[in-house]
């Protein structure tokens, strides 16, 4: 077997982790011990450990600590409430506390945590000593507090956890048929008799990112710390206090390499139609489903094996295993979605693009199948136990891939190794295992340095506006809009100076506002005591990109701007032109072709013409201000996509009338740091998964296929899920948290919860911007949100 060497990020975390375990619930897995100490202090304790998520679905509760058992008098259960993929649901997969004295007192948190691609830091802490009621117990992830619904009915003596002759589990409640997490968890540590902050066990490293740090203080009398570290004692205690648990439903094969410091690809159950086991390595299978993982990266080459345990031997076309555009919707039919996408049936007919290619090894019960995918060749490799099926599949279209695997029928049992075990056999040569670590190191490992959105309260007269993420900047395009009331859309630029307004929710000509936003600062900026900007007690949020002002006359193109302020290393840039009158080409300097380019005519009232990847025809345009789907204009962009020096303009007034003088805002994708693209809505409230490759800050979409509001959804509006504040760019309304149309923000990408045609139905078009990447060599993994 072939074990790829384990890899570290070289100086960027302080403390690694070498090893998680893995509880499996259809295993009934968890840690028990009966305690035969008294506690060290009654009135408190902490207990920290990472997790990263299986199974989001099976409307069950999930135990992550407990004590006492049955319905006994004292009994405690931190847990998730029950889950489901479908829609918001009032408590579904939220931290709660249970406390059983005679009848149950429940404390929820408000925060939906369901990403499974990535881990969580939870920490929670009991401190009935504490004179503030609201701090009695507090949960927090990632090193943020959340908010509980009460804290009322918490005992001021919780003498359970960790108590005298009382049993502690970890990884199930306290009932007397234990409801078991499925998942992973690290770094188990309870603390008998403190009451510690979130920072003694991690902290925020250069790069914004929440991260492991070793504790190192007392863990009291019946406190404990598992590793994992023993595969054959997988509950042993290295806290010192020879605290051991007993394990039941855990084999040594569930000591696993996915920790929060070196996270692994599994499968990812928001992609999924079939049943998941094994901590997202198993596919059950469940019907003629489908199966995704998150997207392969566009560059590199990449390793997955496969198990056959019970693959059904119906026809042989039953099954497919290959990969697909990764925009491809789980619920997809393979015959109507495969016009990109590449692999072999279970009887051994490989294909391209839904068609024939080379006639393969037949695929039987017990066969090992291998993927090799080279993303920067464009080609895949298919193995059945260790020899070449079929021939090369060369010429594949350049999009971003993900492993896809359609199930042939209801008796489907495969396991997938993406190397959380050892390889079966030893891929060929220069290919990796997909692993955070894995990753060519991102170019922008911190997004807050290019782009961030900025929550303030207005004061009713001048003032400074500072940036509140990890890193700063001198911001060069910034967009204000007032959240709770009915105001104008603001943009100001620093290539048209302060005091120069434009609107996105309407075709008016640039205006000059004397109290809107009057300087920009080296961290923020300050505005006046206009309505839009700053009425006192309003609130309002301010998203702001860094260009590179003042910038500099382009001469690429057949029209030369007045002004190109760029920043190459952000994709991101603004020009200034006079327009020509007849079909011209606009210099942009960003050196790679843009995906999205928004112009706006400055002296006249004209609709924002924007130019879009996603619509697939040059030809086509729609506007920022209006909520029509995209129509076809060939005078706006020339019917010519953008290219890695110019756009093109047609003799539009829009883009481009004789005399007319436009600003235009062009951007292009940045792996880690922006995605542009597209994705097929499926009407359900378990909506499509959207891969980007990092956690996005601002999400901007619209359907382009019929009409309907363009929306815009960020991290700092809803620092947790569901992230359900939306603004539209159309229209001047206030701020709405619409109980359908929100999302779930994730750690390497998005996923709607509703079948609003706003976010989740026919085509929807998107520009998202990273908090920060999901990970790269020598880059700490992105925390799950």
């Amino acid at each position: 077997m072939f074990t790829f060497p384990i890899a570290h990020f070289g100086g960027a975390l302080s403390h690694s982790i070498e090893q998680s375990i893995r509880f499996n619930d259809d295993d009934a897995a968890y840690l028990y011990r009966d305690n035969n100490s008294a506690q060290t202090d009654t009135k408190k304790f902490t207990y920290s450990v990472w997790i990263k998520r299986a199974a989001i679905t099976g409307g069950t509760n999930c135990g992550l600590l407990s004590a006492g058992s049955g319905t006994t008098s004292g009994r405690s259960d931190f847990m998730f409430t029950a889950g489901s993929a479908t829609g918001d649901g009032s408590n579904n997969d939220s931290l709660k506390f249970d406390i059983y004295t005679g009848g149950w007192t429940q404390i929820r948190a408000d925060a939906k945590l369901r990403d499974p691609s990535a881990w969580y830091h939870i920490v929670l802490v009991y401190d009935a000593a504490n004179s503030t009621a609201n701090d009695t117990l507090i949960m927090y992830v990632n090193g943020s507090r959340l908010t509980l619904d009460s804290t009322s009915g918490v005992p001021n003596n919780l003498s359970l956890i960790n108590a005298n002759s009382q049993r502690t589990r970890v990884g199930a409640d306290a009932s007397n048929t234990p409801v078991e997490f499925d998942g992973y968890m690290a770094e188990i540590n309870m603390i008998d008799g403190q009451a510690l902050a979130p920072t003694d066990f991690g902290e925020t490293n250069d790069d914004g990112v929440w991260i492991p740090k070793a504790y190192d203080h007392s863990y009291g009398n019946n406190g404990f710390f598992i590793t994992g570290e023993t595969a054959s004692d997988l509950g042993e205690d290295f806290s010192g206090n020879n605290n051991d648990f007993t394990s039941t439903g855990l084999a040594t094969t569930d000591q696993m390499p996915d920790t929060p410091t070196l996270n692994h690809w599994t499968l990812n159950p928001l992609d999924s139609g079939s049943t998941l086991a094994n901590g997202n390595l198993q596919n059950k299978g469940g019907g003629s489903t489908n199966t995704h993982a998150p997207a392969f990266p566009k560059t590199g080459k990449w390793y997955v094996e496969i198990d056959c345990i019970d693959i059904n031997t119906g026809t042989a076309g039953a099954h497919f295993f290959g990969i697909c555009d990764a925009s491809v919707p789980y619920s997809a039919n393979f015959t109507t979605h495969a016009a990109t996408s590449a692999g072999q049936q279970r009887g051994g007919q490989l294909k391209k693009d839904n068609s024939n290619t080379s006639s393969g090894t037949a695929v039987n019960d017990g066969d090992v199948i291998a993927l090799a995918f080279d993303a920067d060749n464009l080609t895949l490799d298919l193995y059945v136990n260790n020899s070449a099926s079929g021939s090369q599949i060369t010429g594949l279209t350049d999009v971003q891939y993900k492993l896809w695997i359609q199930d042939g029928g209801a008796v489907t049992n495969m396991q997938f190794n993406f190397a959380e075990a050892s390889f079966e056999y030893t891929p060929p040569t220069g290919f990796k295992a997909l692993s955070t670590d894995s990753l060519g190191t991102p170019s922008i490992t911190d997004g807050s340095a290019y782009f961030q959105p900025t929550l303030y309260t207005g004061t009713g007269s001048s003032q400074a506006v500072s940036q509140s993420g990890n890193s700063t900047f001198a911001p060069d395009l910034v967009w204000i809009k007032g959240r709770s009331g009915a105001t104008e859309h603001a943009l100001t630029d620093a290539v048209r100076g302060v005091t120069k307004e434009l609107s996105s929710n309407d075709a008016g000509a640039e205006e000059t506002v004397a109290q809107g936003l009057t300087t920009f600062g080296s961290a923020g900026f300050t505005v006046g005591t206009d309505g839009s900007y700053n009425t006192s007690s309003a609130t309002y949020v301010g998203w702001q990109w860094k260009a590179n002002v003042p910038g500099s006359s382009n001469e690429d193109g057949s029209i030369n701007t007045t002004a190109t302020s760029v920043n190459t290393t952000a994709g991101f840039s603004i020009s200034k032109y006079d327009g020509s009158g007849s079909n011209a080409t606009v210099g942009h300097g960003l050196g790679i072709a843009p995906k999205m380019v928004i112009v706006k005519e400055l002296t006249d009232s004209r609709s924002w013409v924007v130019y879009h990847e996603g619509i697939g025809d040059a030809a086509k345009v729609f506007y920022l201000n209006q909520t029509a789907a995209a129509g076809t204009d060939a005078t706006v962009w020339n019917s010519t996509a953008p290219t890695s020096t110019v756009f093109s303009v047609g003799t539009a007034n829009g883009s481009n009338g004789s005399g007319n003088t436009y600003i235009a805002y062009a951007f292009a994708e940045i792996p880690g740091y922006s995605s542009i693209g597209s994705y097929e809505g499926n009407g359900s409230t378990d909506g499509t998964f959207v891969y980007t490759g990092f956690k996005p800050s601002f999400i901007l979409t619209k359907n382009i296929d019929t009409t309907d509001q363009w929306g815009i959804r960020d991290a700092a509006r809803n620092p947790f899920n569901v992230t359900d504040k939306l603004l539209n760019p159309n229209a001047s309304t206030a701020e709405t948290s619409s109980s359908t149309g929100y999302i779930d923000i994730l750690s390497n990408g998005f996923k709607p919860r509703s079948s609003d045609s706003n976010i989740n139905t026919q085509t929807i078009i998107y520009m998202a911007f990273a908090e920060y990447p999901f990970g790269g060599d020598g880059v700490a993994p992105a925390t799950a949100r």
